[in-house]
């Protein structure tokens, strides 16, 4: 038990990035065997890729930086010493930023929303713009709520809270990286586009998950010392 309380971020992170791992490689397998159905008239990958040559290519090096991010932060979690930088104060000011843009994406009509292309035209009118029936922009700010509501419940001051926080505010962010880690994906891959919205959102997501990870191994390092 206690061999797990210290590996339980790697667990958390090594799990979900295998579910991500499923969950795309299905949807990729699922996409291509369609496109080579006579009846269907898709578009081979190299092609899709090509669509939107630009947003593709930032997209696939989003998506290699992400990972390697989501991979260092669980390396430094499970290291036993560390003396992290603390970004605290920043995490509500990453979240309020990432709430605007999502809530920007699900309110603003569909031919205005999107720079310097149409691509986010694109992935909305896709079959995944939505999640049971529901925009992915409004899902996303649920995820940036979610996280600046329990920021702030830091503020309460209870030291029971103080000692909660942390992790939850990590688990939070955890499964924000994975699923901008996912739809990061899908759009060079599957759908040829990527709408830079989406883009600038994962990356805030992966940052507020590498100062989560942060703040966490600040409040570790706070408990070996004081106890």
């Amino acid at each position: 038990m206690t061999d797990f309380g210290k590996h339980k971020p790697l667990v958390w992170a090594l799990g979900g990035l295998g579910l991500l791992l499923l969950l795309s490689g299905w949807h990729w397998v699922r996409f291509e065997a369609s496109v080579w159905q006579a009846d269907v008239g898709g578009v081979p990958i190299i092609e899709r890729l090509t669509l939107d040559p630009v947003g593709n290519t930032l997209a696939i090096v989003a998506l290699v930086s992400m990972v390697c991010v989501v991979l260092l932060s669980v390396y430094r979690l499970n290291k036993q010493i560390s003396v992290p930088v603390s970004g605290w104060w920043a995490i509500p000011l990453l979240a309020v930023v990432g709430l605007g843009i999502m809530l920007y994406l699900s309110s603003i009509p569909e031919t205005m929303i999107c720079y310097p292309s149409g691509a986010c035209q694109v992935i909305q009118q896709s079959e995944y713009g939505e999640i049971l029936n529901v925009p992915v922009g409004i899902w996303g700010a649920l995820g940036y709520l979610a996280i600046l509501l329990t920021w702030s419940a830091s503020l309460i001051g209870s030291s029971r809270l103080l000692q909660v926080v942390p992790w939850a505010l990590l688990a939070l962010t955890l499964l924000g990286v994975l699923f901008s880690l996912y739809f990061t994906f899908l759009e060079p891959f599957v759908i040829g586009a990527t709408c830079p919205w989406c883009l600038t959102s994962a990356i805030l997501m992966t940052i507020l998950f590498w100062l989560s990870a942060e703040t966490v191994q600040s409040l570790r390092l706070e408990n070996a010392i004081y106890g």
